[in-house]
């Protein structure tokens, strides 16, 4: 039975090996939590046409690919048109759901999809042969972007301690994203003394900076679906993001004094940075060890692409 046994988890490892792509590495040592995208968008070719006559129906075709590494499971899509000489040439909702998966480790590319609908177009002026039009394709979803990282914890802020230690307290910069738009760019590490003297502990605090690295907008989570109706948004609507973190399995305090609800990032520019602390400390007898710091980003995203088009007159000379 050992042997049956032992035999199978040899042939699970070579399998994993092979669908790696023939690499040295195994496929769970491949990181898909990288890149700055998450949903990419396109219309595809001919759907819209470049040209169309007036009084005529033709496709739109937009393709949806999730490049990031988080599953869109609750999205939404909007056309958008110049309602005078374009609409939709059916009774299809003009909000569309969709959800599509993300990258992961047995899916390096992450899930597409195509959402198709025909539009028709109306009377061109009397006085024009052509009128140019431009056709919008929204997408507004919700998405995650996750960090897991090792930080130092070294108790001995003052350097009293003379023994070797086992890390060094740096900071850590963030180049390559965390397979999002929403990315962590830089943590930086501190540790402070508790206020109360009789308390012997030292309080573990990060600093960390976040961006929006995408060519959309960060709307906030509960505002998904109005980002793709008519629905009115006001400016405390955008650039919010949910952080929550956590040391060694530890819940991080990062709530701001006087935030009305739990631990969030207003984006200015795009870009903001928030501080996480550990309450309850850490003993100072505690020696320098090297501790799991996870972050997770939880936001709503939108963005819109747009084709333009040449509606034309059908000429009866």
């Amino acid at each position: 039975m050992i042997k049956k046994n032992n035999f199978k988890i040899l042939m699970f490892l070579i399998v994993l090996t092979g669908c790696s792509g023939g690499s040295d590495k195994l496929i769970t040592d491949v990181d898909v939590r990288k890149g700055f995208e998450g949903l990419v968008m396109e219309f595809t070719k001919n759907a819209p046409p470049d040209k169309v006559f007036e009084d005529s129906v033709f496709p739109i075709a937009v393709h949806l690919r999730n490049k990031g590494a988080f599953d869109v499971k609750e999205g939404f899509f909007v056309l958008g048109f110049e309602k005078t000489y374009v609409d939709f040439a059916d009774k299809k909702k003009e909000i569309t759901e969709f959800e599509i998966k993300g990258k992961s480790i047995f899916n390096l590319n992450g899930d597409e999809e195509f959402i198709t609908l025909n539009a028709e177009t109306k009377k061109v002026g009397a006085q024009s042969e052509t009128h140019p039009s431009t056709i919008l394709a929204t997408a507004c979803y919700p998405y995650e972007s996750t960090l897991g990282t090792s930080v130092c914890v070294d108790t001995d802020i003052f350097g009293t301690k003379l023994r070797e230690k086992a890390c060094q307290v740096k900071d850590l910069q963030f180049g390559k994203g965390q397979g999002g738009p929403v990315t962590i760019t830089k943590i930086e590490t501190r540790m402070l003394p508790d206020a109360d003297p009789d308390l012997d502990v030292v309080k573990p605090l990060f600093i960390i900076y976040v961006e929006n690295k995408g060519k959309g907008e960060v709307i906030t989570s509960n505002k998904i679906k109005s980002a793709c109706s008519s629905e009115a948004l006001n400016y405390k609507d955008f650039n919010r993001i949910e952080i929550r973190a956590s040391l060694s399995g530890k819940e991080l305090n990062c709530n701001v004094a006087g935030q009305e609800s739990g631990a969030e990032i207003r984006l200015r520019e795009k870009k903001d940075m928030i501080r996480c602390i550990l309450n309850e400390g850490i003993g100072r007898n505690q020696d320098a060890y090297t501790a799991p710091l996870k972050i997770e980003l939880n936001y709503g995203y939108t963005f819109t692409i747009s084709k333009n088009i040449i509606i034309e007159k059908i000429l009866t000379y």
